[in-house]
């Protein structure tokens, strides 16, 4: 039987149990109001976004002189800091000096990060830098960092890059995006980049790692990565038009990066010609980064059913602004209707047939349109050669018949230009021909002269020799009287006659003479 003294001693258990567990919730509040009076002590001792501390690991990050004009401290809801007018410089002297201005610079960081030294993101907006001339190994060395950023961006960006010759006026990109990912001292950085590319105009996509640094050679940091170059009007050089696109991926080190790629301009025009060309090209080159010289190795580029083949460089020369394209090409059985396109004013080349070239050209830089400053010099052949004026083409075989005897007789069909060839020379928008000769049946020709890419006017002028004599290459009063006379003209006593010829005019209005007396 239950009793009022044993319900008391149950209340009296009961009491003091509750008092233990009260005692321990006490004593656990307690030491958790220790814990976290020390943490903040120790988090207002060493709380890294200071004013100070964030200029001190900037400076140890960049290996620049860090100013800040206004600097804002952020707890909640991530730790971090604003800081605003941020401005970097690096390297001594107005040529070998690098600066940057960032009007807001946002660091956010995490509470584990406080202790890890590790950094969620970092914002950089409006930045503008100027960096000196490419000139070798840079003076500056980076430096280690403890700190991990697992983000970076920087968004409208200006960068502006010096050059050697300082009258000549900056290079200037804008980046519209930048994302670098895991930026750590011993690891590659991961990035995204969209660009304004200055010259040709265009947009620039690329994407790729970068690093580590090479601390004892900051030149062979590595870096890999693809890109992908939109809307780039070539109108910019002058005297061409088209938007070229392209597509590929380059690796290397800082000091030579790799590219391989492929371009296609589906409407490449050269100012003056009518036709507009589809142009494919794909090509191998190297990159200098310390001054922008590139190395073609190898382009492939298909004009139509043609493919030239070219290497080269395009780079800069002593006490010469800009960068000068020297190319070695070389045409292997291509077709010269498809070259000719490029420089006339009709849908249709004047002239068909199989050609073979090999040439030097030279394009320096300046104002000047393409005709005007391509300089080339080159040997070329063609074979089975047929023009497409119906009037040319009747012209030349009425030439082939009266040169075997045959007079207006042009029944047969063997009237096409073989063996084709010669030198030419292209200055000034001038192209001018030596050693050009071709053969009809019947005939041998040896032209000299030239040819303007731009007033498009022609004088060739030559000798004209024929199998048949003079007597037989023409017909009435003529050939009776050359028949009387024949005997003492002296050019005639080895075989065929030779007669002076010449094609003067232009292109759309040629004027053929041939005198044989």
């Amino acid at each position: 039987m239950r009793t009022a003294l044993d319900g008391a001693e149950v209340l009296e258990v009961h009491s003091t149990s509750a008092g233990q567990h009260k005692r321990g919730w006490d004593l656990a509040l307690a030491l958790a109001a220790i814990v976290a009076v020390g943490v903040a002590v120790s988090l207002a001792r060493h709380w890294p976004f200071t004013q100070a501390n964030v200029i001190k690991q900037l400076e140890q990050a960049t290996s620049s002189t860090v100013h800040v004009g206004a600097f804002k401290r952020v707890f909640f809801p991530h730790p971090g800091c604003i800081a605003e007018a941020v401005s970097f410089e690096r390297g001594t002297g107005p040529h070998n000096q690098t600066k940057m201005v960032v009007a807001k610079l946002t660091i956010v960081g995490t509470v584990t990060g406080l202790f890890t030294k590790h950094l969620a993101s970092i914002r950089a907006e409006e930045a503008h830098a100027i960096f000196p001339a490419f000139r070798g190994e840079p003076t500056w060395k980076p430096t280690q960092s403890d700190i991990v950023v697992d983000e970076l961006t920087a968004n409208e960006a200006l960068l502006e890059f010096t050059r050697r010759d300082p009258e000549q006026p900056h290079v200037k990109f804008v980046v519209n995006e930048l994302v670098a990912h895991h930026l750590a001292a011993r690891d590659p950085m991961k990035f995204e980049l969209r660009l304004q590319n200055p010259t040709p105009p265009g947009e620039v996509r690329a994407s790729g790692t970068f690093g580590p640094w090479k601390m004892d050679r900051v030149s062979a940091t590595p870096v890999t990565g693809d890109y992908s170059f939109r809307n780039a009007d070539l109108g910019v050089f002058g005297g061409i038009h088209g938007i070229l696109a392209s597509d590929g991926q380059f690796q290397g080190t800082l000091e030579s990066i790799a590219v391989q790629g492929a371009t296609i301009t589906p409407d490449f025009e050269i100012k003056g010609s009518t036709p507009k060309i589809a142009l494919q090209s794909e090509f191998r080159a190297s990159v200098d980064a310390d001054n922008g010289d590139v190395m073609l190795d190898e382009v492939r580029a298909r004009l139509l059913r043609t493919i030239v083949v070219s290497r080269g460089s395009v780079a800069g020369r002593p006490n010469e602004p800009g960068k000068t394209a020297a190319l070695d090409l070389a045409v292997r059985s291509g077709r010269i209707q498809d070259l000719l396109l490029m420089f006339v004013s009709e849908r249709q080349a004047p002239l068909n047939g199989i050609v073979s070239l090999k040439a030097k050209a030279t394009i320096p830089p300046g104002r000047k349109s393409f005709l005007q400053k391509v300089q080339m010099m080159g040997d070329f052949g063609i074979e089975s050669a047929l023009f497409t004026k119906e009037k040319t083409q009747g012209d030349l075989e009425k030439l082939s018949a009266a040169a075997r005897g045959l007079g207006d007789n042009t029944e047969d069909p063997a009237s096409v230009v073989s063996d084709l060839q010669g030198h030419v020379v292209v200055r000034d928008g001038v192209a001018t021909f030596s050693d050009l000769s071709f053969r009809v049946p019947g005939a041998t020709a040896q032209l000299h002269g030239t040819f303007n890419l731009i007033t498009q006017k022609v004088d060739l002028r030559g000798m004209l020799s024929m199998d048949a004599k003079l007597p037989q290459a023409t017909s009435g009063i003529k050939s009776f009287l050359l028949k009387a006379i024949d005997p003492f003209l002296k050019k005639n006593r080895r075989g065929g006659a030779r007669i002076p010829v010449s094609i003067t005019g232009t292109y759309r209005h040629p004027s053929y003479q041939a005198d044989p007396v």
